[in-house]
């Protein structure tokens, strides 16, 4: 059996240890690393609106002057997930 070591999709590290399951019995895991913010995550996500990086997505994509449903189509996400990224996000 081969055991690939499993990394945060934060930073990086090895130094991630099991944290319980989810609803669907999904294994999550949790980064222990010091410098790391140490949120609970999964290898795989069912929704791509959960994934680590899709908030800096939309806002490349809002940048270029995409749509709301132009980026919730090339994303595979929800227009609500679009909507709510983009009313959390600070104006300069």
């Amino acid at each position: 059996m081969h055991m690939t070591p499993v990394k945060c999709p934060i930073c990086k590290d090895t130094k991630v240890s099991k944290n319980g399951t989810n609803e669907k019995g999904e294994q999550r895991y949790i980064c222990t690393a010091k410098d790391c913010l140490g949120k609970a995550f999964l290898l795989e996500y069912t929704y791509n609106g959960c994934k680590p990086g899709i908030e800096e997505d939309i806002i490349k994509q809002t940048s270029n002057a995409s749509g709301i449903r132009d980026i919730s189509r090339n994303l595979e996400i929800s227009t609500y997930k679009v909507m709510s990224t983009l009313k959390k996000r600070k104006t300069p």
